[in-house]
């Protein structure tokens, strides 16, 4: 049986986070998370979607154990959506396994309040820009020079310092 979340526990996620920063030895920007992925023994595949699958950005099948991107995703997406599924991968893997697990469209009006979504998306944010790299690299860079040195998104790094600092 599948105990439901009730609401996200980000100690959790933060904790499974700083353990896969201490088991890979990372302490520099950026991190790769398909490297990390196949390292947990999670395959990583960037595969086209058709038709209305072309709004998937990613998903992660429990019983292949296998994450599958959309290929014509821009790669900071991409390296986004691979962190997020690892996430679901490491932290999830009952729920992902439940009929209550669902694929996720693009713009199809999700709103962002799943608890599973969310726990996905702040292992991504934490995995890919923790707040340890932050405190190194913030001030004096713009959110611009920052995306470069993370790889990831403009909008996630103002997201991130949003978050840590209120800025």
């Amino acid at each position: 049986m599948l105990d439901v979340l009730q609401a996200p526990d980000y100690q959790r996620v933060k904790s499974v986070v700083r353990g896969i920063h201490a088991e890979f030895g990372i302490t520099e920007p950026p991190v790769n998370p398909v490297e990390i992925s196949r390292s947990k023994g999670v395959s990583v595949v960037f595969v086209e979607f058709s038709g209305e699958a072309n709004r998937i950005s990613g998903f992660f099948d429990f019983e292949e154990n296998m994450i599958y991107v959309n290929k014509h995703e821009f790669p900071l997406r991409q390296t986004f959506t691979v962190a997020h599924e690892l996430g679901h991968a490491l932290l999830h893997q009952d729920w992902a396994a439940s009929e209550q697990y669902k694929i996720l469209l693009r713009d199809s009006g999700y709103d962002g309040t799943d608890v599973y979504e969310k726990e996905a998306n702040a292992f991504a944010a934490h995995l890919l820009v923790p707040r340890f790299m932050l405190d190194k690299y913030w001030r004096g860079n713009s959110v611009e020079s920052l995306s470069k040195l993370f790889a990831v998104s403009v909008p996630m790094i103002k997201n991130r310092l949003a978050f840590e600092y209120g800025v």
